[in-house]
């Protein structure tokens, strides 16, 4: 992809942008759903393309195309009730009389990074780019390169449906990343992936003459703490099984680390934990090579680890599912960083170290308490920590599964993303790419003209 070519989007974008925004929330919302339709319509044909990029089973991915038609509809929707607006007036309040209206305004043409785990959902027509549309805002989307003819069909997809230059789509490496950020153009970015990469959109979006906003989600553990009386119920191992394995354990809320009650009832709920990760064979492959080469590497990094006891599955045609074990000493470093594929870290912990344990973790996505009633006590010794470093707590369910919704927030403290206040899912999402305005004293013909809806 040359420069010629993002700039050519970017600069379609920028003419629609005016227009776009103008448009009323109605017409917004008949769009998004048009988009939706169409991506429904052509289902089939999705699904089967998609499964043959990704090797993902079509049951997971017919939910993920149901899920990301819904979102598309819901956003819509969303704006169309106004619930986007702050809907805030201070009577009388500007000095010398007037009152003073906050405000929104659509921030401009947006670049969304799709992602490689969910390439519907958190693909070019997933959730940033759904947001950024119900936002008022074009979109320039970069194709993710292990699915690229998924991504040039469903942009032929949206594009057929929304006004010339509302929908565009780039492709390419890293450059086309970078270029893609820094065009003066660009307003905001929405972003999912890598640690590394979002940290590159970050620094590169900094060192604009004119900064913009990346809303970057990236790496996170998804610790869960299993609760001393719930270690009795040792169904929680096929629970937990599922959520580290599921989809080869490529999702961004997998859980990343297990911390289980150093008492018989916890030692029991560890070994039923390792025999059903273990036992699990792989569905498909994982989403790329690199991924793949990654996972295999992290496998012997901890075999070769003495003060660990690592459990791996039979080699198979898939990932091979593993549990690394260690103690509380030893668990720093490499064993409190996310590892994309089916494995996680089981660490056993007496209770009154919870604390301790949680202080020391970074910001994730999600944090899992796994608890009773009669465990109500050590969970209030947790959850002050954990709200600190979470953006969303789970009791007695598993992190993976994200409802897309009001009061959803799919985001967190770093690295699980570059802006914790904000979130990727769920109606909030359309917050990012708008931005606030008070309008003093301004006549209520007038205010349509500065802030449509």
């Amino acid at each position: 992809m040359t420069d010629a070519n993002i700039a050519d989007a970017t600069g379609k974008a920028a003419r629609a942008a005016a227009g776009f925004a103008a448009l009323s929330a109605t017409a917004r919302r008949d769009l998004l759903h048009a988009c939706g339709d169409a991506l429904d319509a052509a289902g089939d044909e999705l699904v089967a393309l998609v499964g043959e990029e990704t090797g993902l089973t079509e049951p997971r991915l017919r939910g993920e195309l149901a899920r990301t038609s819904g979102q598309l509809r819901l956003l819509g929707d969303y704006v169309a009730d106004g619930r986007h607006l702050p809907g805030v007036t201070s009577p009388d309040a500007a000095p010398g009389g007037g009152d003073i209206v906050m405000a929104s305004v659509a921030v401009g043409p947006v670049a969304v990074f799709a992602a490689s785990n969910f390439p519907l959902a958190f693909g070019v027509a997933g959730g940033d780019t759904a947001s950024a549309l119900a936002a008022g805002c074009p979109v320039v989307a970069k194709a993710h390169p292990a699915q690229p003819r998924t991504s040039r069909r469903i942009a032929e997809l949206l594009s057929a449906q929304l006004p010339e230059g509302v929908f565009s789509l780039v492709e390419g490496g890293a450059e086309t990343s970078i270029a893609l950020v820094t065009d003066p153009l660009i307003r905001a970015v929405g972003f999912t992936g890598s640690l590394g990469g979002g940290r590159a959109l970050m620094d590169a979006a900094a060192s604009r003459p004119d900064p913009i906003p990346v809303y970057a989600e990236m790496g996170s553990l998804n610790p869960v703490f299993v609760l001393p009386e719930a270690a009795a119920d040792t169904a929680w191992a096929t629970s937990l099984a599922g959520a580290v394995t599921g989809s080869a354990g490529q999702l961004c809320t997998k859980p990343g680390l297990i911390v289980l009650p150093d008492t018989p009832a916890g030692e029991s709920l560890s070994r039923e934990l390792v025999a059903a990760i273990t036992a699990t064979k792989a569905q498909h492959p994982m989403l790329t090579a690199g991924m793949a080469q990654a996972h295999e590497e992290w496998l012997s990094r901890a075999e070769g680890r003495e003060e660990v006891s690592v459990h791996a599955a039979d080699a198979g045609d898939g990932a091979r599912a593993f549990v690394v074990e260690v103690s509380k000493e030893q668990l720093a470093d490499e064993l409190l960083t996310e590892h994309f594929g089916p494995t996680t870290v089981v660490c056993r912990v007496p209770v009154e170290e919870y604390p301790a344990i949680a202080a020391r973790l970074e910001g994730s996505l999600t944090a899992t308490l796994l608890g009773t009633d009669a465990d109500h006590e050590v969970a209030a010794t947790l959850l002050p920590t954990l709200g600190d470093t979470a953006g969303r707590i789970i009791w007695n369910g598993v992190p993976t599964g994200v409802a897309v919704c009001d009061a959803m927030l799919h985001g967190g403290p770093w690295p699980a993303t570059s802006a914790p206040w904000s979130t990727s899912v769920g109606t909030a999402a359309v917050a990012r790419f708008r931005r606030p305005v008070a309008l003093q004293g301004l006549p209520e013909a007038l205010i349509g003209r500065v802030a449509p809806a």
